[in-house]
């Protein structure tokens, strides 16, 4: 059934399911950061148009250790699926997103167009989903590339699950980041993701995010 893994990966890797005609899903991400230190907010709400067709808008906010909270970004996402899960060999999603990124710290904007494709596979209880984008650069068509992010997912134990991100971006930053994740359902409508990510490029930046997400 869908409800097997509705919910996409901590850091955005979608999965092929989206949400059923009509549901709403609420969502608060907090994100801690290590260095710089810095304190992430980013509220969401994703929409079913209809059984294959969602929307999803976000609005982010940053406080850089002893600053104030400032804008920091924002996207507004479509999302469709074709078929029915375990219809094809690979379940298979795309999405167009548009996505405004500000630096809080000199004022930078930068406005992004990034379509993807959702390659998701299930092998039992097992998750595992590949997303292909191209992140497009609106202002500095020379500096947009491709995305990549894999994700893999176990059963559900009890309440449980645990997960696995690995992304790789070059678009507005250099990230290679590994990100060990879990879930905890408090009921059918509501549950939270904890994880940890590691930058392995560049920076080696590290942060903590939580997410709590609830389905109406």
């Amino acid at each position: 059934m869908a409800e097997a893994h509705k919910d996409d990966y901590l850091t955005d890797t979608f999965v092929f399911v989206t949400l059923d005609r009509n549901e709403l899903e609420i969502e608060y991400f907090l994100d801690g950061q290590f260095s710089p230190r810095a304190l992430g907010h980013r509220l969401g709400v994703e929409y079913g148009f209809s059984d294959h067709l969602m929307g999803d808008v976000a609005m982010s906010w940053m406080q850089n250790s002893g600053g104030p909270t400032a804008f920091s970004g924002g996207f507004v996402e479509l999302r469709y699926r074709f078929g029915e899960e375990s219809q094809h060999l690979l379940d298979r999603a795309a999405s167009i997103e548009y996505r405004v990124e500000r630096d809080p710290a000199d004022g930078e904007t930068r406005h992004l167009l990034e379509p993807r494709l959702v390659l998701n596979k299930d092998f039992g209880d097992y998750n595992v989903t590949l997303n292909l984008a191209y992140a497009i650069d609106l202002e500095k068509p020379g500096e947009s590339a491709p995305e990549i992010a894999l994700g893999f997912r176990s059963p559900a134990f009890g309440p449980f699950r645990a997960g696995l991100e690995l992304r790789r971006e070059l678009a507005t930053e250099n990230v290679f980041s590994v990100v060990p994740q879990a879930w905890v359902r408090f009921s059918d409508d509501a549950y939270v993701k904890v994880g940890f990510g590691k930058n392995l490029a560049a920076s080696r930046e590290s942060f903590v995010r939580v997410a709590l997400e609830m389905e109406f």
